[in-house]
C-alpha cells in the first residue's frame, strides 16, 4: 500500500499532465459532424449590431446626459460593480486551482464525475471572461474614445488611439464585456433562466450609462464581445467534448450534467 502511494505522482505533476493533456485536446480538430464554433447566424447578429452601434452613435450625447440625470434611475447606480470582472475570475481561478491537482483516478467514479464538471466550467467561466476582457482591452487601446466625464469638453467624438489609461477607454465597455460574458456562461448553466439572466446582465451593463462611465454604444459593443465569445468558446469545447457536449443546437449541453446529482 505504501508503494502503491509513493508511484502516485504529486499534486504539481497531476497539475501539469492535465494542463498538457488540456492543451493537446484544444489542437486536436473538432470530432467530426460537430457544429462549428462561430456560426452564420452570429456572423449576422455580429452585423447587426454593428448597424444598431452606426445608428445609435449620434444619438450618444443626448442619452448619455438624459439616462445619467434622470432621478428614478439613480438608485440602480450601485449595480454597476457587479460588472467588475474580478467578482469572477477570482473564484473560477480559485476553484481550478484546487481541483486540477487532485488524484482523480483516485476518487470513485461519481465523486470525480462532479468535480470534473465543477472543474471544467470554472476553467470555462475564466477564460470566458478573461479572454473577453482582454479583447476588450486591445479594442480599448486602438480606439481610444474619450470617456462621457469629457462630453462638455471634447464632446462624445473625442478619440486618441493607442493611448494608455482610463480617460481614453471608453468603447467599449470593460464591465459590459464582462456582464456578457457572465450573462452568457449562466445561460448555458441555467437554460430555463435564460431570458431571465440576459435580460438583467444587460440591466447591469447599463448601468454604465448612468454613473456616465460609458456611452451607450459602448455598453452595446462591450455586452456583444462578451457575449458572443463566450458561446463561441463553449461551442469550440463542445466540438472536442471538453466541458459541454454538441446536440445540433445554438446552445451546447454541459457534458456529465445529468450524471452530476
Amino acid at each position: 500500500m505504501t508503494d502503491q502511494l509513493q508511484d502516485r505522482p504529486s499534486g504539481f505533476v497531476r497539475a501539469g499532465q492535465s494542463v498538457i493533456r488540456f492543451l493537446r485536446r484544444m489542437n486536436a480538430p473538432a470530432y467530426p459532424a460537430t457544429e462549428p464554433a462561430w456560426t452564420q447566424g452570429m456572423t449576422m447578429a455580429a452585423v447587426m449590431i454593428v448597424f444598431v452601434i452606426l445608428l445609435l452613435h449620434p444619438y450618444d450625447e443626448w442619452l448619455s446626459r438624459t439616462l445619467s440625470s434622470h432621478g428614478r434611475l439613480r438608485e440602480a447606480r450601485h449595480l454597476t460593480d457587479i460588472g467588475l470582472s474580478q467578482w469572477y475570475l477570482i473564484p473560477a481561478f480559485a476553484v481550478a486551482v484546487c481541483l486540477i491537482g487532485i488524484d482523480w483516478w483516485g476518487l470513485a467514479r461519481t465523486r470525480r464525475v462532479q468535480f470534473g464538471l465543477i472543474y471544467s466550467q470554472a476553467t470555462f467561466a475564466f477564460w470566458a471572461i478573461a479572454l473577453s476582457g482582454i479583447f476588450t482591452n486591445i479594442a480599448k487601446f486602438l480606439i481610444g474614445r474619450a470617456r462621457p466625464k469629457f462630453i462638455d469638453t471634447l464632446g462624445p467624438n473625442a478619440f486618441s488611439p493607442f493611448v494608455s489609461g482610463y480617460d481614453f477607454a471608453s468603447f467599449p465597455s470593460g464591465h459590459s464585456t464582462t456582464m456578457g460574458a457572465v450573462g452568457a456562461v449562466l445561460a448555458l448553466w441555467f437554460p430555463r433562466w435564460r431570458i431571465a439572466i440576459i435580460l438583467a446582465t444587460m440591466f447591469i451593463a447599463f448601468t454604465r450609462i448612468l454613473v456616465r462611465a460609458h456611452y451607450p454604444t459602448d455598453v452595446v459593443a462591450g455586452y456583444s464581445v462578451g457575449f458572443l465569445l463566450t458561446v463561441a468558446l463553449a461551442r469550440f469545447l463542445s466540438g472536442r467534448r471538453t466541458a459541454f457536449v454538441s446536440d445540433g443546437r445554438f446552445w451546447p449541453k454541459i457534458r456529465f450534467r445529468d450524471n452530476f446529482w
